[in-house]
Protein backbone atom coordinates (compact mmCIF):
# COMPACT_ATOMS: atom_id res chain seq x y z
CA UNK A 1 0.00 0.00 0.00
CA UNK A 2 1.31 3.58 -0.97
CA UNK A 3 0.13 6.24 1.73
CA UNK A 4 0.08 10.10 0.89
CA UNK A 5 2.36 10.76 3.03
CA UNK A 6 5.07 8.09 1.17
CA UNK A 7 6.43 10.17 -1.51
CA UNK A 8 6.22 13.78 -3.59
CA UNK A 9 2.52 14.05 -5.07
CA UNK A 10 1.43 17.06 -7.33
CA UNK A 11 -1.89 17.74 -7.92
CA UNK A 12 -2.91 18.81 -11.00
CA UNK A 13 -5.87 21.49 -12.34
CA UNK A 14 -9.07 19.14 -13.76
CA UNK A 15 -8.46 21.82 -17.16
CA UNK A 16 -4.70 19.95 -18.20
CA UNK A 17 -6.01 16.30 -17.59
CA UNK A 18 -7.26 15.68 -21.32
CA UNK A 19 -3.35 16.02 -22.09
CA UNK A 20 -2.18 13.38 -20.16
CA UNK A 21 -2.65 10.61 -21.89
CA UNK A 22 0.88 9.09 -21.66
CA UNK A 23 0.94 9.68 -18.08
CA UNK A 24 -0.66 7.55 -14.91
CA UNK A 25 -3.01 9.86 -12.68
CA UNK A 26 -3.88 8.66 -8.91
CA UNK A 27 -6.59 9.07 -6.58
CA UNK A 28 -6.30 9.86 -2.62
CA UNK A 29 -9.01 7.06 -0.88
CA UNK A 30 -10.46 8.46 2.46
CA UNK A 31 -7.82 6.05 4.00
CA UNK A 32 -4.91 7.96 2.75
CA UNK A 33 -4.02 5.33 0.20
CA UNK A 34 -2.85 6.42 -3.36
CA UNK A 35 -4.62 4.43 -6.09
CA UNK A 36 -4.06 4.54 -9.68
CA UNK A 37 -7.11 6.14 -11.77
CA UNK A 38 -5.65 6.09 -15.12
CA UNK A 39 -2.36 4.39 -16.40
CA UNK A 40 -0.15 6.26 -19.14
CA UNK A 41 -1.36 5.35 -22.93
CA UNK A 42 -5.75 5.52 -21.67
CA UNK A 43 -7.30 8.81 -23.23
CA UNK A 44 -9.15 10.89 -20.41
CA UNK A 45 -12.00 11.35 -21.59
CA UNK A 46 -15.77 11.72 -21.44
CA UNK A 47 -15.79 8.13 -22.07
CA UNK A 48 -13.18 7.41 -19.41
CA UNK A 49 -14.96 9.63 -16.87
CA UNK A 50 -18.00 7.89 -17.13
CA UNK A 51 -16.89 4.42 -17.04
CA UNK A 52 -14.42 5.64 -13.98
CA UNK A 53 -16.69 8.38 -12.15
CA UNK A 54 -14.53 10.69 -9.95
CA UNK A 55 -14.63 14.01 -9.20
CA UNK A 56 -11.66 14.68 -6.31
CA UNK A 57 -8.21 15.85 -6.64
CA UNK A 58 -6.07 13.84 -9.34
CA UNK A 59 -2.46 13.90 -8.73
CA UNK A 60 0.77 12.49 -11.02
CA UNK A 61 4.42 11.77 -9.13
CA UNK A 62 7.10 14.36 -8.77
CA UNK A 63 8.55 12.48 -11.57
CA UNK A 64 6.35 12.97 -14.02
CA UNK A 65 5.96 16.77 -13.42
CA UNK A 66 8.30 18.09 -16.42
CA UNK A 67 6.99 15.60 -18.54
CA UNK A 68 3.49 16.94 -18.32
CA UNK A 69 4.54 20.29 -18.40
CA UNK A 70 6.11 19.98 -21.38
CA UNK A 71 2.76 18.10 -22.75
CA UNK A 72 1.18 21.38 -21.50
CA UNK A 73 3.63 23.77 -23.39
CA UNK A 74 3.57 22.02 -26.49
CA UNK A 75 -0.77 22.19 -26.29
CA UNK A 76 -0.32 25.61 -25.50
CA UNK A 77 2.06 26.36 -28.72
CA UNK A 78 0.19 24.81 -30.74
CA UNK A 79 -2.82 26.66 -30.08
CA UNK A 80 -0.72 30.10 -29.43
CA UNK A 81 -0.31 31.42 -33.09
CA UNK A 82 -3.80 30.60 -34.32
CA UNK A 83 -5.59 32.19 -31.00
CA UNK A 84 -2.94 35.05 -31.72
CA UNK A 85 -4.26 35.62 -35.05
CA UNK A 86 -8.03 35.19 -34.50
CA UNK A 87 -7.25 37.57 -31.59
CA UNK A 88 -8.85 35.28 -29.17
CA UNK A 89 -6.78 36.72 -26.17
CA UNK A 90 -9.03 35.01 -23.40
CA UNK A 91 -8.42 31.07 -25.03
CA UNK A 92 -4.41 32.74 -24.87
CA UNK A 93 -5.19 33.96 -20.97
CA UNK A 94 -6.47 30.67 -20.23
CA UNK A 95 -4.17 28.34 -21.16
CA UNK A 96 -1.41 30.68 -19.87
CA UNK A 97 -3.07 30.11 -16.62
CA UNK A 98 -3.17 26.43 -16.78
CA UNK A 99 0.60 26.26 -18.13
CA UNK A 100 1.91 28.71 -15.24
CA UNK A 101 -0.37 27.79 -12.57
CA UNK A 102 0.62 24.43 -12.93
CA UNK A 103 4.71 25.76 -13.06
CA UNK A 104 4.39 28.26 -9.87
CA UNK A 105 2.30 25.71 -7.93
CA UNK A 106 5.77 23.63 -6.52
CA UNK A 107 8.54 25.00 -8.14
CA UNK A 108 11.14 23.25 -6.09
CA UNK A 109 9.91 20.37 -8.30
CA UNK A 110 11.83 21.44 -11.11
CA UNK A 111 8.69 22.36 -13.19
CA UNK A 112 10.28 26.27 -13.59
CA UNK A 113 12.32 24.41 -16.60
CA UNK A 114 9.98 24.64 -19.09
CA UNK A 115 9.24 28.53 -18.23
CA UNK A 116 11.99 29.88 -20.56
CA UNK A 117 10.49 28.27 -23.22
CA UNK A 118 6.95 29.00 -22.71
CA UNK A 119 8.06 33.01 -22.58
CA UNK A 120 9.90 32.95 -25.81
CA UNK A 121 6.80 31.36 -27.33
CA UNK A 122 4.76 34.47 -26.25
CA UNK A 123 7.75 37.02 -27.49
CA UNK A 124 8.02 35.66 -31.15
CA UNK A 125 4.24 35.09 -31.28
CA UNK A 126 3.35 38.53 -30.16
CA UNK A 127 6.34 40.26 -31.90
CA UNK A 128 4.42 41.55 -34.73
CA UNK A 129 0.90 42.32 -32.74
CA UNK A 130 2.48 44.71 -29.64
CA UNK A 131 -1.47 45.43 -28.98
CA UNK A 132 -2.70 41.94 -28.44
CA UNK A 133 -0.14 41.79 -25.59
CA UNK A 134 -1.01 44.94 -24.29
CA UNK A 135 -4.93 43.75 -24.16
CA UNK A 136 -3.96 40.33 -22.84
CA UNK A 137 -3.07 41.73 -19.35
CA UNK A 138 -6.28 43.80 -19.17
CA UNK A 139 -8.47 40.79 -19.75
CA UNK A 140 -10.52 40.37 -16.42
CA UNK A 141 -10.47 37.17 -14.42
CA UNK A 142 -12.39 36.36 -11.08
CA UNK A 143 -10.22 34.33 -9.51
CA UNK A 144 -7.02 36.67 -9.28
CA UNK A 145 -4.34 34.85 -7.59
CA UNK A 146 -0.62 35.23 -7.77
CA UNK A 147 -0.82 33.34 -11.49
CA UNK A 148 -3.06 36.04 -13.26
CA UNK A 149 -0.89 38.77 -11.32
CA UNK A 150 2.41 37.13 -12.51
CA UNK A 151 1.33 36.71 -16.37
CA UNK A 152 -0.33 40.45 -16.02
CA UNK A 153 3.04 41.35 -14.89
CA UNK A 154 4.75 39.90 -17.78
CA UNK A 155 2.54 40.96 -20.37
CA UNK A 156 2.72 44.95 -19.27
CA UNK A 157 7.10 44.11 -19.96
CA UNK A 158 6.27 42.58 -22.97
CA UNK A 159 4.18 45.37 -23.89
CA UNK A 160 6.70 48.24 -22.66
CA UNK A 161 9.85 46.47 -24.20
CA UNK A 162 8.03 46.56 -27.70
CA UNK A 163 7.08 50.87 -27.10
CA UNK A 164 10.64 51.34 -25.83
CA UNK A 165 12.09 49.11 -28.88
CA UNK A 166 13.74 46.29 -26.62
CA UNK A 167 15.89 44.08 -28.29
CA UNK A 168 14.21 40.59 -28.68
CA UNK A 169 16.84 39.12 -26.22
CA UNK A 170 16.45 41.40 -23.94
CA UNK A 171 12.55 41.32 -24.47
CA UNK A 172 12.79 37.98 -23.39
CA UNK A 173 15.15 38.08 -20.42
CA UNK A 174 12.62 40.80 -19.40
CA UNK A 175 9.51 38.95 -19.81
CA UNK A 176 10.98 35.98 -18.04
CA UNK A 177 12.24 38.31 -15.25
CA UNK A 178 8.56 39.16 -14.81
CA UNK A 179 6.66 35.93 -14.79
CA UNK A 180 8.98 34.49 -11.70
CA UNK A 181 9.05 38.25 -10.07
CA UNK A 182 6.77 36.51 -7.13
CA UNK A 183 7.64 33.02 -7.48
CA UNK A 184 8.84 33.19 -3.94
CA UNK A 185 5.44 33.98 -2.76
CA UNK A 186 4.82 29.72 -3.69
CA UNK A 187 6.48 29.53 0.06
CA UNK A 188 4.08 32.37 1.55
CA UNK A 189 0.94 30.85 3.84
CA UNK A 190 -1.63 31.42 1.59
CA UNK A 191 -3.79 32.82 4.52
CA UNK A 192 -1.04 35.82 4.21
CA UNK A 193 -1.11 35.90 0.36
CA UNK A 194 -5.14 35.77 0.24
CA UNK A 195 -5.87 38.20 3.97
CA UNK A 196 -8.88 40.43 3.20
CA UNK A 197 -7.73 42.76 5.78
CA UNK A 198 -4.23 44.57 6.33
CA UNK A 199 -2.19 42.59 7.62
CA UNK A 200 0.18 42.21 11.05
CA UNK A 201 3.72 43.69 11.08
CA UNK A 202 4.65 39.96 11.29
CA UNK A 203 2.86 38.58 8.65
CA UNK A 204 3.92 41.45 6.56
CA UNK A 205 7.72 40.21 7.11
CA UNK A 206 6.60 36.87 6.22
CA UNK A 207 5.35 38.24 2.76
CA UNK A 208 8.43 40.55 2.42
CA UNK A 209 10.34 37.35 2.68
CA UNK A 210 8.76 36.17 -0.75
CA UNK A 211 11.90 38.39 -2.53
CA UNK A 212 14.51 36.11 -1.04
CA UNK A 213 12.68 33.08 -1.15
CA UNK A 214 12.32 33.95 -4.73
CA UNK A 215 16.09 33.93 -5.24
CA UNK A 216 16.54 31.13 -3.73
CA UNK A 217 14.02 29.16 -5.78
CA UNK A 218 15.74 30.36 -9.07
CA UNK A 219 19.24 29.86 -8.03
CA UNK A 220 18.02 25.95 -7.43
CA UNK A 221 18.27 26.14 -11.88
CA UNK A 222 21.62 27.14 -12.18
CA UNK A 223 22.49 29.40 -15.34
CA UNK A 224 18.95 28.68 -16.78
CA UNK A 225 17.35 31.19 -14.56
CA UNK A 226 19.85 33.08 -13.22
CA UNK A 227 18.41 36.26 -15.37
CA UNK A 228 15.16 36.58 -13.25
CA UNK A 229 17.25 37.00 -10.51
CA UNK A 230 17.46 40.88 -10.42
CA UNK A 231 13.75 41.28 -10.76
CA UNK A 232 12.95 38.72 -7.84
CA UNK A 233 15.00 40.13 -5.14
CA UNK A 234 14.66 43.82 -6.46
CA UNK A 235 10.74 44.75 -7.88
CA UNK A 236 9.81 46.33 -4.33
CA UNK A 237 13.89 48.31 -3.46
CA UNK A 238 13.21 51.86 -4.46
CA UNK A 239 15.41 54.50 -5.58
CA UNK A 240 15.84 56.25 -2.49
CA UNK A 241 16.83 53.23 -0.45
CA UNK A 242 13.36 52.97 1.36
CA UNK A 243 12.30 49.75 -0.23
CA UNK A 244 13.01 45.90 0.69
CA UNK A 245 14.25 43.61 1.03
CA UNK A 246 18.07 45.49 1.41
CA UNK A 247 17.01 49.18 1.03
CA UNK A 248 19.42 49.75 -1.82
CA UNK A 249 19.67 52.01 -4.44
CA UNK A 250 21.73 50.82 -6.96
CA UNK A 251 18.60 48.73 -8.65
CA UNK A 252 18.98 46.75 -12.37
CA UNK A 253 16.65 48.37 -15.42
CA UNK A 254 14.84 44.83 -15.12
CA UNK A 255 14.68 45.91 -11.17
CA UNK A 256 12.99 49.28 -12.12
CA UNK A 257 11.09 48.61 -14.66
CA UNK A 258 9.36 45.85 -12.75
CA UNK A 259 8.60 47.53 -9.84
CA UNK A 260 6.64 50.10 -11.02
CA UNK A 261 5.15 47.21 -13.33
CA UNK A 262 4.56 45.24 -10.05
CA UNK A 263 2.68 48.29 -8.06
CA UNK A 264 0.52 49.12 -11.38
CA UNK A 265 -1.22 46.10 -11.84
CA UNK A 266 -1.55 45.38 -8.26
CA UNK A 267 -3.61 48.17 -7.47
CA UNK A 268 -6.04 48.49 -10.44
CA UNK A 269 -6.56 44.65 -10.31
CA UNK A 270 -6.34 43.27 -6.69
CA UNK A 271 -9.49 43.94 -5.10
CA UNK A 272 -9.18 43.95 -1.35
CA UNK A 273 -12.05 44.60 1.62
CA UNK A 274 -9.92 47.75 2.76
CA UNK A 275 -8.91 49.30 -0.69
CA UNK A 276 -10.90 49.49 -4.55
CA UNK A 277 -8.87 48.34 -7.18
CA UNK A 278 -7.87 51.80 -9.04
CA UNK A 279 -9.04 52.87 -12.59
CA UNK A 280 -5.60 52.97 -14.80
CA UNK A 281 -5.48 56.95 -14.72
CA UNK A 282 -5.26 56.81 -10.83
CA UNK A 283 -3.47 54.11 -10.52
CA UNK A 284 -0.86 55.92 -13.04
CA UNK A 285 -1.16 59.55 -10.92
CA UNK A 286 -0.17 57.06 -7.59
CA UNK A 287 2.72 55.96 -9.21
CA UNK A 288 3.68 59.95 -10.06
CA UNK A 289 3.45 60.64 -6.79
CA UNK A 290 6.19 57.74 -6.42
CA UNK A 291 7.76 59.20 -8.67
CA UNK A 292 8.23 62.54 -7.20
CA UNK A 293 9.50 60.91 -3.57
CA UNK A 294 12.02 59.59 -5.47
CA UNK A 295 10.77 55.84 -5.34
CA UNK A 296 10.86 55.09 -8.82
CA UNK A 297 12.62 56.16 -12.21
CA UNK A 298 10.92 59.37 -14.27
CA UNK A 299 11.93 58.11 -17.58
CA UNK A 300 10.65 54.97 -17.09
CA UNK A 301 7.09 55.50 -15.55
CA UNK A 302 6.72 58.06 -18.60
CA UNK A 303 7.56 55.22 -21.30
CA UNK A 304 5.53 52.57 -19.26
CA UNK A 305 2.47 54.98 -19.30
CA UNK A 306 2.67 56.06 -23.04
CA UNK A 307 3.20 51.92 -23.72
CA UNK A 308 -0.58 51.85 -21.81
CA UNK A 309 -2.06 53.98 -23.94
CA UNK A 310 -0.57 53.70 -27.54
CA UNK A 311 -3.22 52.34 -29.91
CA UNK A 312 -5.60 49.13 -28.99
CA UNK A 313 -7.35 46.67 -31.13
CA UNK A 314 -10.60 46.06 -31.51
CA UNK A 315 -12.52 42.84 -30.19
Amino acid sequence: MVLFEDTEWIEVRSSNLKYYSDIDLYYRSPSGEILLYKQAGLVYDGEYQEKHPYKGKIYITAEDKIKSLKILQKAFDNHLTSNVQKKKINEVKKELINIVGETLSQPRSGSLKVVPEVVNTIVESFSGNPDVIKNLSIMSHIDYSTTIHSINVMALAINYCYYTNKSIELTRNYGLAALLHDVGKSEVSEDILTANRKLTELEFKEMQAHTTKGVEILKTYGADLLIAIPGAIEHHEKLNGSGYPYGITDISECGQILGIIDCYEAVTNDERPYRNAMQPIEALNLLKKEVEKGHYNKEIFKDFAYSLVSKNIDF
